[in-house]
């Protein structure tokens, strides 16, 4: 009979007192208790009984949250946003506020055991079970994304089983997505270290992508019967949800489809753009899987009707330009007319934009060779493969993607090998000369500016070396030492696959 019950972590090293005055017998805002049922790091669960004599589970907060005067008026705003929530397998919140200085939370009572439970008693779920259990939890989540809730502790213990009726609990801790503090405390975020998506570790911004990664774990462990990243220590968990895969389920569980094995991968993606949109986007996908098919993502199929009409615009193009050709005007540089969608633009190389963690060009990227810039002594990651190195500053966060990919090209055509005669036949005056410099490998260099984030490096004057993306200056036309622009420059010269 446990609503809510959390890991039973709430040391003594706390202020107890406030805690200890509720006892059963005792009356919180009107609610009389009856027994303790859980306890946790965000306090404790009481089993209580209202007015007209129905039971409720009773949460009665940690006495430092209550004293947090930015969590209070957080909490008891959130309280009313989750309070109403209207839906069937979400755990209704019926009363939420203050009582003494202390806060409490009003909810249904369910008269079942949580999944933590289940899965300790039983171990790893039959598919069929995990995917009815789940698919309800995800429903409650969307929903709760729809109305601006991020839950950020979805956990087996805070999944609560009454019959085959799943309910999701604990929503009135959940932040709102326009908050702009998260429900950290002394003690760290809010969230269980098992589930935990990795930008939750990072300290970053919070959204639904957050969930989904959360809910995807919870439904690994129902599967598997383990935990994806279950580690002997805190420390070993938190690196393995920053930095490796999740194990591949097929391994464990040898009679389950290894199209389970992809779903996961995505589910779990360190970088959350990476992972399905929703919690029934990341279900529907297990749910192939285990038919063994392949889920076609919406984004996925999106992309592919993108590409479509990129390639209907490219013939559309290309018939354009046969008919100036007969028409007597004169024809562009062969490489002006590339085929398909463009792999270099203003915002990405080959899909892969600016801006990310290591961890999120490791897993769009993969065959990486870490090495260091000397100088500037900046860190940077070299994929082979497709001709791609990503370099840091001494932050976390990529600020310039560079190419020497001879089959890269702009959507004119114009790329690593391309000649200068045919950039500047393509681009006209739209191309500034950027900066002048000596390359790493002491060859001196020149380059030219497109807007401002592109840089087509050259060391012979005829042909282009490398294609830079950085996070370009205001002013395009006015390049300063020691600003992005003559980095990239410097940086581009390190690449010399046509010259």
């Amino acid at each position: 009979m446990v609503l809510c019950k959390v890991e039973p972590d709430f040391s003594g090293c706390h202020d107890l007192s406030m805690l200890e005055q509720v006892t059963a017998g005792s009356a919180v805002a009107g609610f009389v208790v009856e027994e303790l049922i859980g306890e946790g790091a965000t306090g404790k669960v009481y089993r209580a009984a209202d007015s007209e004599g129905r039971q409720v589970a009773l949460k009665v907060l940690a006495p430092e949250l209550a004293r947090d005067d930015r969590f209070r008026q957080r909490f008891l705003r959130e309280s009313r946003v989750a309070a109403g929530l209207d839906h069937p397998n979400v755990v209704s919140v019926l009363d939420a506020g203050t009582e003494n200085d202390a806060l409490y939370l009003a909810m249904r009572y369910v008269d079942g055991p949580d999944l933590r439970q289940v899965l300790q008693s039983h171990g790893r779920m039959d598919p069929s079970l995990a995917l009815a259990i789940v698919t309800q939890v995800a429903d409650a989540l969307d929903a709760a994304h729809r109305a601006g809730l991020v839950h950020r502790d979805v956990k087996p213990a805070n999944v609560l089983l009454e019959g085959d009726h799943a309910y999701l609990c604990d929503f009135g801790l959940a932040r709102h997505v326009s908050s702009v503090s998260s429900l950290t405390t002394e003690r760290g975020f809010v969230g269980t270290i098992d589930y935990v998506a990795p930008e939750q570790i990072e300290g970053e911004k919070i959204g639904r992508l957050a969930d989904v990664y959360s809910l995807g774990c919870v439904l690994f462990e129902c599967l598997a019967g383990t935990k994806p990243f279950d580690r002997e220590s805190d420390l070993a968990t938190v690196y393995a949800h920053l930095n490796e895969p999740p194990p591949k389920i097929s391994e464990i569980r040898p009679e389950l489809p290894q199209e389970l094995d992809a779903v996961f991968a995505t589910g779990l993606a360190k970088a959350p753009e990476e992972r399905y949109s929703t919690c029934g986007e990341l279900v529907a996908a297990v749910r192939a899987g285990l038919e063994g098919k392949t889920y076609g993502r919406r984004s996925q199929r999106r992309r592919r009707f993108l590409l479509g009409a990129g390639l209907a615009a490219a013939a559309v193009a290309t018939i354009v330009a046969v008919l100036v050709t007969q028409s007597g005007s004169p024809s562009k540089h062969p490489a002006a007319s590339p085929k398909g969608p463009p792999k270099i633009t203003q915002k990405t190389i080959d899909g892969i934009s600016l801006g990310h963690k290591a961890s999120y060009y490791k897993h769009a990227l993969h065959g990486y060779q870490p090495s260091i810039l000397t100088p500037p002594h900046f860190p940077e990651l070299s994929f082979e493969l497709p001709a791609i190195s990503v370099v840091f500053p001494r932050r976390p966060r990529a600020f310039l993607i560079l190419t020497w990919n001879k089959r890269f090209r702009t959507a004119a055509g114009i790329g690593p090998c391309s000649t200068l005669a045919s950039m500047h036949e393509v681009y006209g005056s739209r191309v500034v000369p950027a900066w002048a410099g000596t390359s790493p490998n002491h060859k001196v260099h020149w380059s030219w500016q497109l807007g401002r984030d592109l840089l087509f490096v050259t060391q012979n004057h005829r042909t282009i070396s490398s294609v830079v993306l950085f996070d370009g200056p205001a002013d395009a036309r006015r390049p300063q030492p020691n600003k992005p622009q003559s980095w990239a420059n410097f940086i581009g010269g390190n690449a010399t696959g046509c010259e």
